[in-house]
């Protein structure tokens, strides 16, 4: 599987058992999308001689700050065991503009966002058994003394194997952080109707910060809408999930699952859940 030439990338590769993938093994390279780190390609890979397709991820300053980001990689590697975590191969670089890319696999049904709509009519069996696979990925995170900082329906992914049912992976482990490091203030980064209130007061993330994200998920399930989806995403609604405004109840909601998503958007942190529960 050859070597980059970058010492710093060969040893983080040979270190985390990951490979080094010449671009001439891809094919089909195609532009998918942007986000704020960098852009998205999906591509072919000729993988010991069967196709496979994988997402190549190019970040933004990624030659500037290459100590930072193989830091944010060896977190997302530390959970690898998890089935519920995207699989991530290692490295290419594209030679027409010399950047580095990440190869990881690829979820052909997208994000759990552009699935809501067909998620909802699923039966609660079915609901069920993706919440426990979220919440499966979330505790291996937590396992690991990490907290995810940036857990939404874009960065959780859903694969359906040749007609099987759901199998969902969490990505976007990017913002990752040691639960330890994250005592200092922090800067406020994410999707506002996900972030529990005591983070958009400023206060540092947690666990249970999480868990508050994944509440919103559980509340997606039932309305097949984003949380706020209606409303600016703005500083006034940040000041009224701060006072305790939640999304609305879906009608026919069983109550044990209400129950439970309320103790998990629980204004006190303390008061919510443990992912291992």
């Amino acid at each position: 599987f050859g070597k980059s030439g970058n010492a710093i990338i060969d040893d983080f590769i040979l270190k985390n058992r990951l490979k080094w993938i010449p671009y001439n093994k891809f094919k089909n390279v195609e532009y998918l999308n942007e986000g704020g780190f960098g852009t998205i390609y999906k591509a072919i890979w000729l993988k010991n001689n069967r196709d496979k397709e994988v997402i190549l991820k190019c970040h933004k300053n990624l030659d500037e700050n290459l100590n930072k980001f193989l830091e944010e990689w060896k977190y997302h590697e530390k959970c690898l065991s998890s089935n519920n975590i995207i699989l991530f191969y290692g490295f290419t670089e594209d030679p027409n503009t010399s950047k580095y890319m990440v190869v990881m696999d690829y979820a052909n049904k997208g994000n759990l966002r552009e699935n809501l709509t067909r998620i909802v009519k699923n039966n609660w069996n079915q609901k069920l058994h993706m919440l426990y696979e979220i919440i499966s990925g979330l505790s291996k995170i937590h396992g690991e003394k990490l907290i995810h900082c940036d857990f939404h329906d874009g960065n959780i992914l859903n694969h359906v194997y040749d007609g099987d049912s759901d199998k969902i992976y969490i990505s976007d482990l990017g913002l990752c952080q040691p639960v330890k490091s994250f005592l200092k203030k922090y800067d406020i980064y994410g999707v506002i109707p996900f972030m529990a209130p005591e983070v958009l007061r400023g206060k540092p993330y947690t666990p249970a910060s999480d868990i508050y994200s994944f509440s919103m998920i559980m509340w997606e399930f039932t309305s097949g809408i984003p949380p706020f989806n209606n409303r600016a995403h703005d500083f006034q609604l940040s000041l009224s999930i701060s006072k305790g405004e939640r999304p609305e109840i879906i009608e026919n909601t069983p109550q044990c699952y209400v129950d439970l998503m309320k103790k998990c958007w629980n204004e006190d942190p303390l008061k919510r859940p443990v992912s291992i529960e």
